[in-house]
């Protein structure tokens, strides 16, 4: 299965930006902010990242400084930056403010199913309304000098499914390349991704298509590029599971040992995000983050969900801190060996819920 990894492409283009490797990841709402990028970006393997989904209209000074979505560090580009909106106008000022700001990429979100986001006409609302949609693209990409992307689901449900007709849409309106999530609005994260309609999209258009949705292991990435044509493949909540995932499909697809992190590696990953999270934000944001990540990733162990429900009732970092260094200390001291699949496959389907 993996000599036709081999021969796989590598890499694609964004206006004059090349994207390598072509395994990115995917912006989350409340997940993908400087220091979890940073983090992913410091284990390999990882081609390309995206601020948090951004409202237009608070892309202000005063705005920016309290929510802090579009910071960013030298060390993340090439970076692109998400924006959502409903005004034509309103997103193609805050295009110019974030090309401004130092962005590489300004992607825009047609695609995020919450019913706060849609219920504004932002996000996937916009699929029920292609020639807004059109207006809009149309509307950033003249306003900045940068390339423009556009992430979309399927269509509003099954019923409506557009997906072709808007990558069709952005192509014609310059959009640089699109990420495709094979959902719909009303499908939200229930079913599986089916990831023949991204290949349809990719067929239809000549601009680069990657494709997103479902992909948890390294072979899941590499058999969606091999499979269905697609440029690059997007990764979102695998990536909060395993971290370790970028460095794997390299690993992969150059038919090198797969690292497996070790319990000694899971303890120091938790504790480098803990102590990052600390150097940019208050104890309370913090004890947020950490709970947040440990309920989506894989430990693999023997009392996995203990751990995860003592760190959530922790009332400080410090106790936080604690309890992790206690259920990894027989392991890192030798009294514990590691017994593979201690922990069930199904306790990471369950924990692999959308923040």
């Amino acid at each position: 299965m993996t000599e036709h990894f081999h021969n796989l492409p590598d890499s694609y283009q964004i206006g004059h930006i090349t994207v390598r490797p072509n395994i990115v990841l995917a912006p989350m709402a409340g997940v993908t902010d400087s220091v979890f990028r940073r983090l992913l970006l410091s284990l390999g393997g990882l081609g390309m990242v995206t601020t948090e989904m951004t409202n237009a209209a608070s892309v202000t000074s005063k705005a920016m400084a309290r929510h802090r979505l579009l910071d960013y560090l030298p060390e993340e580009r090439p970076i692109a930056m998400q924006l959502s909106g409903s005004e034509p106008e309103l997103v193609a000022a805050a295009a110019k403010q974030v090309e401004a700001l130092g962005a590489d990429i300004i992607d825009f979100n047609c695609g995020c199913p919450s019913p706060k986001v849609t219920g504004g006409g932002h996000g996937s609302a916009l699929l029920k309304d292609l020639p807004k949609l059109s207006r809009m693209l149309t509307a950033i990409r003249e306003a900045v000098s940068i390339p423009v992307t556009l992430k979309f689901r399927a269509g509003w449900d099954d019923a409506s499914l557009n997906y072709v007709e808007t990558a069709k849409i952005a192509e014609a309106a310059g959009i640089s390349a699109i990420v495709l999530h094979p959902r719909t609005k009303v499908q939200g994260y229930a079913g599986s991704a089916d990831w023949e309609r991204i290949a349809e999209a990719k067929a239809a258009v000549r601009i680069p298509v990657i494709g997103s949705g479902d992909v948890k292991s390294a072979e899941d990435a590499l058999r969606r590029l091999a499979e269905t044509g697609v440029d690059g493949v997007m990764i979102g909540r695998g990536a909060m599971a395993n971290p370790w995932i970028f460095r794997q499909i390299s690993e992969l697809r150059a038919d090198q040992p797969i690292f497996e992190p070790q319990p000694a590696d899971k303890h120091w990953l938790l504790l480098r995000y803990l102590h990052m999270l600390l150097e940019t934000m208050p104890e309370h944001h913090t004890m947020g983050k950490l709970k947040q990540l440990i309920g989506q990733f894989y430990v693999g162990l023997p009392g996995a969900a203990a751990l995860r429900r003592d760190v959530q009732h922790a009332k400080s970092t410090a106790e936080q801190q604690e309890i992790i260094d206690a259920y990894f200390e027989p392991y890192l001291s030798g009294r514990f060996t590691v017994a593979a699949g201690a922990e069930l496959l199904d306790e990471l389907h369950n924990a692999l819920v959308e923040s």
